[in-house]
């Protein structure tokens, strides 16, 4: 389990090749996603509709199989904390619909409430990326210090025993329960607090075309698309652990087992860390041009605002 998650790390954080040629079929794809805007505003018909949003539900699926701290992020969180699959497809959705909501926004604010231009708004996305590796690694420690303490909390209950139990009624969460789902909830905020720099782009561009709510319509189906993939990694994740916990049962019993699962909770806490912190320092050295609006149109008529 703890080999799959240092796999996914691997795939997800590192793969430098792969990482330029997807930059550049990313830079492809936003420039199909400004030329559909311009469609529709030049044809505002059913089909440059129906191309816009096939597009943007396009990019989405595209964008999130790529490599990405986020699924990165999720696939370690469910690998080595467990959960439901209902749980896992709730937490994909949860954080695709908020990088949606966050790029609406970012735009909203900065271009119609502040007048910047769609570059100057999709180069203030390094800082929320920056403050997303934060949270990532605020989550790892958060994950590697529940984990610690739930062992001494173990140890110490075989020493005496308990006067009264933890209600599990269905009525209110227990304190277990409910410290998952903040845990879950970090991991939806880490993942989400940063957009897709083409969310950015589309909702900018559509903005200055006159096509806000095109834009944010569009924006809102490549969270669709983004949800799709994602949700079918966080699966695998759910079942690939259940397929551990099944050979676990058969080779262990009892407090064996619960040792194994607390450290690769422990394990599962200390590699999201480690990921938060390396590309936060990371983030720190990169340089500050937007490489993904080099191929973008350079005339007045611009819809990047210049």
């Amino acid at each position: 389990m703890l080999a799959l998650a240092v796999l996914g790390l691997a795939w997800f954080a590192t793969d430098q090749g792969l990482g330029l040629q997807l930059v550049a079929w990313q830079r492809d794809l936003h420039r199909a996603l400004t030329e559909a805007i311009a469609y529709l505003d030049a044809v505002p018909s059913a089909t440059a509709w129906l191309s816009l949003l096939g597009l943007s539900f396009g990019y989405g699926v595209f964008h999130a199989a790529g490599p990405g701290h986020g699924k990165a992020v999720l696939s370690t969180y469910l690998l080595s904390q467990g959960g439901a699959l209902r749980r896992a497809l709730l937490l994909s959705c949860l954080a695709s619909l908020l990088q949606a909501l966050v790029a609406i926004a970012l735009v909203t604010v900065l271009v119609h409430g502040l007048g910047w231009l769609t570059r100057q708004a999709m180069g203030s996305v390094i800082w929320l990326e920056q403050a997303s590796y934060l949270l990532v690694a605020m989550l790892g420690l958060w994950l590697c210090w529940r984990a610690l303490a739930h062992s001494r909390h173990h140890a110490a209950a075989h020493d005496h025993d308990h006067d009264h139990h933890e209600c599990d009624c269905a009525h209110h969460l227990t304190p277990r329960q409910a410290d998952d789902w903040r845990s879950a909830l970090a991991v939806v905020a880490s993942i989400g607090i940063r957009p897709c720099s083409g969310s950015v782009l589309l909702v900018g561009a559509a903005s200055l075309l006159g096509h806000y709510w095109a834009g944010v319509l569009a924006v809102l189906a490549m969270a669709v698309g983004t949800a799709l993939t994602v949700s079918a990694l966080a699966l695998a994740s759910v079942m690939a652990r259940g397929w551990a916990e099944r050979r676990l049962q058969r080779s262990l019993h009892g407090s064996g087992i619960t040792r194994c699962l607390r450290l690769a909770g422990f394990a599962g806490g200390l590699l999201i860390l480690i990921l938060g912190l390396s590309l936060f320092m990371a983030g720190i050295h990169a340089p500050a041009d937007i490489p993904l609006l080099d191929a973008a149109p350079t005339s007045s008529s611009s819809p990047f605002g210049g």
